[in-house]
C-alpha cells in the first residue's frame, strides 16, 4: 500500500465521521424527566410529580403537547413484537394510557418554543395523582412530550 492509499482511506474515514457528527448535531433533542417536587400555588406549597422538559441541543425545540401516561393493562411479549412489526417502531407506550394535562385542569403552556439550554417545569399535584391512581393497582406514571413534528419523547417511570 502506498502513502496515497493510506491518505485516501484517512480522508474517507474523517469525512464520514464529520458527516455523522453534523447529522447528530442537526437534530433537535430534548429530555423529559419526572421527579417529586413542590411548588407554590396560590400562596401554599403543594407537592406532587414535577415534569421537567429540558433542551440541551443547540436548536430551538417546538413542543405541541405534554401528557401524562398511566398503565391500564399488562401487555405480553407477543403484543410488543406485533406492535414492532405493525407500526415499525419501539413499543415504548404499549400498555400505557395517555391523557393530556388539560384534562386535569393543568396548563401545559403548549404549543411553545423551547430555546436552546432552557427548560420548563410543570407540577402535577398529589390531589390529581390520587384521582389518576384511584382506579388502578399499579401506582406508576410517565410523562410524554410531543414535538411539532409528532416526535414523542417519554420519561422513565415514576
Amino acid at each position: 500500500m502506498e502513502i496515497t492509499d493510506v491518505l485516501s482511506i484517512y480522508a474517507a474515514l474523517l469525512s464520514t465521521i464529520v458527516f455523522a457528527w453534523n447529522m447528530r448535531k442537526a437534530i433537535p433533542r430534548y429530555k423529559v424527566e419526572i421527579i417529586f417536587g413542590t411548588d407554590k400555588v396560590d400562596g401554599k406549597y403543594v407537592s406532587g410529580a414535577y415534569i421537567s422538559v429540558k433542551n440541551p441541543s443547540s436548536h430551538t425545540v417546538h413542543l405541541s403537547n405534554i401528557a401524562i401516561l398511566y398503565p391500564f393493562g399488562k401487555q405480553d411479549l407477543l403484543e410488543k413484537v406485533k406492535h414492532i412489526f405493525k407500526y415499525r417502531r419501539l413499543p415504548l407506550s404499549v400498555g400505557w394510557c395517555s391523557s393530556s394535562l388539560s384534562n386535569y385542569g393543568i396548563d401545559d403552556t403548549c404549543p411553545r418554543a423551547l430555546e436552546p439550554g432552557k427548560s420548563i417545569g410543570i407540577l402535577v399535584p398529589d390531589k390529581i395523582l390520587g384521582t389518576i391512581f384511584e382506579d388502578y393497582e399499579v401506582r406508576e406514571i410517565k410523562a410524554s412530550v410531543q414535538g411539532e413534528l409528532w416526535r414523542n419523547k417519554y420519561s422513565r417511570k415514576f
